[in-house]
């Protein structure tokens, strides 16, 4: 059976909601692996060339599994050499986000995403931006304030700490830009097969994060059986399988119930951090970081994405 055939049918057949909560487990374990894989002497930029170009291979193999062609329109290739572009910097930033300020508040801050997206789909698809979702967004920054330590004596926003952080911030933007890229290109007639189109983004990602590890000297070859099985997990489960459910399981899950389930991406990573490598959020970090989880609920939940011009409906 292979992984298409495991993953798929189970959306399919009335279980959405337990294949979206697998996919969403799935990937909380991202940061987690990224960190041990730096523990064995990865470099971070190499990790996540390591990451796309096993992912991107395996989701070709569930395309010529399914026999669809592996050529895109050239519209769609452009966009998906432009997703690949942003998921480049996306994983450049947030691993290196991970490593200075930690899985948990990494991840959170990456997900901040969904308030960036939204502001860029304004201009690009010309959704409108209701008024609890902007509520919803300044809930959201006040969340991260505190999540970040401002107001708290027992976290100093300097150094390794203070690049992390805003490293996590250029991450929620440069995420935002892969979603919208994504979305992007995927309009249009004939529709590309979204398997093959994310396929060939993983591809282009590992090309342009291959290219600017072999410029920064990023260690890429590992050396221990930890090493990996960091890369083998952020491949195979994180890239291939976790985000195979998510998709197959997203359309038919409810928004209100998929904004719930997709917010135990940043809980579990932030529980993972605490419980396997001592992480620690202050009082006030956690009060922020419940801030910030419940107003993105809210800003998935009320934001508005009517069918726009091109006729592709969100």
């Amino acid at each position: 059976m292979n992984m298409e055939q495991q993953v798929r049918p189970a959306a399919e057949d009335g279980h959405p909601v337990l294949v979206l909560l697998f996919g969403a487990g799935l990937i909380s374990f991202s940061p987690i692996l990224v960190k041990l894989g730096v523990l064995e002497g990865l470099g971070t930029t190499a990790i996540g060339f390591w990451r796309n170009l096993g992912g991107g291979l395996v989701l070709f193999g569930v395309a010529a599994a399914r026999r669809r062609s592996w050529r895109l329109p050239s519209r769609a290739l452009l966009y998906a050499a432009i997703s690949g572009v942003a998921f480049c910097v996306d994983l450049f930033a947030w691993h290196r986000s991970i490593v200075y300020a930690g899985a948990g508040l990494s991840t959170i801050l990456a997900n901040t995403q969904v308030f960036a997206a939204a502001v860029v789909s304004y201009f690009v698809f010309k959704e409108r931006l209701t008024f609890p979702f902007i509520l919803a967004a300044s809930v959201a920054f006040i969340g991260v304030a505190l999540l970040v330590g401002i107001g708290s004596e027992e976290v100093a926003l300097t150094g390794t700490y203070a690049r992390g952080v805003v490293y996590g911030l250029v991450t929620g933007i440069a995420y935002a830009g892969f979603v919208v890229s994504l979305k992007k290109g995927q309009i249009g007639v004939p529709k590309p097969d979204p398997i093959t189109f994310v396929a060939w983004s993983s591809l282009f990602s590992a090309i342009f994060l291959g290219i600017v590890g072999w410029i920064e000297g990023s260690e890429f070859v590992p050396h221990t059986p930890r090493a990996y099985f960091s890369l083998a997990g952020l491949s195979l489960l994180v890239q291939a399988v976790g985000w195979l459910a998510i998709s197959g399981a997203l359309p038919r899950v409810v928004t209100a119930q998929a904004g719930l389930i997709l917010l135990l991406q940043p809980i579990l990573a932030t529980v993972w951090g605490v419980l396997l490598y001592g992480e620690y959020l202050t009082p006030l970090q956690i009060v922020g970081a419940a801030i910030t989880l419940v107003a993105m609920y809210f800003g998935i939940t009320q934001r508005k994405q009517p069918t726009n011009r091109s006729g592709y409906s969100a």
